[in-house]
């Protein structure tokens, strides 16, 4: 399959969305893909002057400069009433707005469910996703439905932060085929759940939004006695890869995003994403592809990640475990970047950038000492201040 022109044209965005299960099933099957860089860069340039003038009159697809966090600003957003907008910090700490309008959203989801096209799932799946905050649903509120690939799927959601025997009441109670959501956020509910998880009928476990760990993963299949298969995407780009229940291995979604391993990061190019399109944007994960094929029904190739954003959990001054996603910054008008590192003795430190410093830092103040009770703390501004080696994390810490 040839692609010959960027998202205006995309054979799988544009068509019904009753068929887009169907036809990325299709593709995952089918032959390697093959890029028409010429094309998509035209794309590119006749979409904004502010591409045109990043691109000029090159024709290389490597000599485009990559486009980096502090650039998304500048790019142009297209004016539409359904553009929501989702904040993130990624591996770099500095925050960026990504915007996409609402059929871009729902491709999205279409691509981040692309690897239970290929589960053992029956016709109709409850499945409960833990996402960031302490709220928990409870087994007789109404789902939220999608239906998706022949599958009825029937979710609940649960705050990674929420009381754990309410999210272990929800379990008992729906006994749900597939779990998914925040890894750090399934391993803290394992951690502190005192009843066997075995007896629940989970099938399969899809965490992602963070590194795996190997350790976290084992957790998980020995807590639930399921299949883990972990997903890999970012904010920015949507789902990048997965990880496959026929050969294990992470296939990447080569056909709806432009992959680049390159040495000082990974790049991606959406070719999905037309709202606020993003050219060979660097994400900065360390990835490899593959060099052999798998032996796999499924044709996509594999890719190895190697670094990947995992932040580390913070030891409150009672041993308690904090998840690193307790710490919900983002929100705070002004705040441009954080980080917050726990030093050998127990004591936190919290690093921001902002124009308005004296506003943002007693707001920081006040809501670290929400998250960590009885904590001794400083806030600090100049996220760069703390000197650390190695790759970026949001959240370090000296105790773990």
């Amino acid at each position: 399959m040839k692609i010959t022109s960027m998202p205006a044209s995309n054979p799988i965005i544009h068509a019904p969305e009753a068929m887009w299960g169907s036809l990325l099933r299709e593709r995952a099957l089918s032959a390697a893909i093959e890029y028409d860089h010429s094309a998509i860069l035209g794309w590119f340039r006749d979409h904004s002057s502010f591409y045109s003038d990043r691109i000029g009159s090159r024709q290389v697809w490597e000599q485009v400069r990559p486009l980096e966090k502090s650039d998304v600003a500048e790019v142009p957003v297209s004016v539409d009433d359904s553009i929501r907008e989702a904040r993130t910090s990624g591996t770099s700490g500095f925050q960026v707005s990504i915007r996409n309008n609402l059929r871009e959203r729902r491709f999205r989801r279409a691509l981040l469910y692309r690897p239970q096209l290929f589960y053992d799932l029956p016709a109709e799946v409850h499945q409960v996703v833990f996402v960031d905050g302490n709220w928990c649903a409870e087994a007789g509120m109404a789902p939220k439905l999608f239906e998706y690939g022949g599958v009825r799927y029937r979710t609940w959601f649960a705050g990674v932060a929420a009381d754990v025997g309410q999210i272990h009441s929800l379990l008992r109670s729906l006994r749900p085929q597939l779990i998914r959501g925040i890894s750090s956020g399934i391993v803290r509910f394992i951690d502190q759940a005192d009843d066997s998880l075995r007896n629940l009928g989970v099938r399969y476990l899809a965490p992602g939004g963070e590194f795996l760990q190997p350790e976290w993963r084992k957790t998980m299949h020995d807590a639930f006695g399921a299949t883990v298969l972990d997903c890999y995407g970012s904010t920015e780009s949507g789902a990048i890869a997965w990880q496959c229940p026929l050969c294990r291995r992470y296939h990447a979604n080569v056909d709806e995003i432009v992959l680049e391993a390159d040495a000082d990061g990974l790049l991606v190019t959406p070719l999905f994403v037309s709202s606020q399109p993003l050219l060979r944007y660097r994400l900065g994960d360390i990835v490899s592809f593959d060099a052999g094929s798998a032996d796999c029904e499924i044709r996509l190739p594999t890719i190895t990640i190697q670094q990947a954003r995992r932040d580390d959990w913070v030891i409150g001054h009672d041993g308690r475990r904090v998840s690193p996603l307790s710490f919900q910054f983002e929100q705070i008008p002004h705040l441009d970047a954080w980080r917050l590192h726990q030093n050998h003795d127990g004591s936190l430190c919290l690093y921001f950038e902002s124009v308005h410093p004296d506003i943002v830092a007693k707001e920081l103040g006040r809501q670290l000492a929400d998250a960590v009770p009885n904590q001794p703390f400083e806030v600090h501004e100049g996220i760069w201040r703390l000197g650390r080696g190695g790759k970026f994390k949001r959240v370090s810490s000296d105790l773990t």
